[in-house]
């Protein structure tokens, strides 16, 4: 009697086939994943135990397919959480700047630029023209109308003062020391 009630319940769910294929389509990413969560889904049914009295054949199977694609879903995702989490061990870091280095440079440059503001307005001008546009002495000495030996002055000027009051500052030191924990030998230049 009992394998009579568990065939009929088979032969009930094995005809909702197509209707169960149709629907795990909708939760798998291929036909392969919908036939093995289809087979699960009948081992889960011949699995249970004997006498079991089931209302809704169709009702059963598609449960049962339902809580296995959700299961498969939860495990591929867990995988995928686990996969970033090894990348830590293998230094694997994004090229972009943290939002701190970001912060810490938009600081040191708004430093850079009230230092260049203090100089003299000539030397600024010139200083400001070769450094920050990179003008050549040929271009700055047209538009401004000076000697070469005069712009040469004037860059070295600023060049100096803006060291000097880098340093004032704790700036160039700190600049300084990370350049040589980017170069390869760890030396000044």
């Amino acid at each position: 009697m009992v394998d009579e009630c568990r065939k009929q319940l088979l032969s009930q769910i094995l005809g909702h086939r197509v209707a169960l294929r149709r629907y795990l389509s909708k939760f798998t990413s291929g036909a392969e994943e919908v036939d093995d969560l289809v087979q699960e889904a009948y081992v889960r049914v011949c699995a249970m135990p004997e006498g079991q009295v089931v209302e809704s054949p169709r009702a059963l199977i598609f449960r049962i397919a339902r809580n296995l694609a959700v299961d498969r879903a939860r495990q591929v995702s867990a995988q995928a959480t686990d996969a970033v989490a090894d990348f830590e061990p293998l230094h694997v870091s994004s090229p972009e700047a943290t939002p701190e280095e970001r912060v810490d440079a938009d600081r040191r440059f708004e430093s850079f630029c009230a230092v260049v503001e203090e100089l003299p307005p000539i030397c600024r001008r010139v200083f400001v023209l070769r450094k920050v546009y990179q003008l050549s002495h040929e271009e700055i000495a047209e538009v401004l109308g000076m000697a070469h030996s005069t712009i040469e002055k004037h860059v070295a000027k600023g060049l100096m003062r803006c060291r000097d009051r880098l340093r004032e500052l704790g700036l160039l030191d700190e600049l300084e020391r990370e350049a040589r924990r980017k170069r390869p030998d760890g030396k000044s230049r």
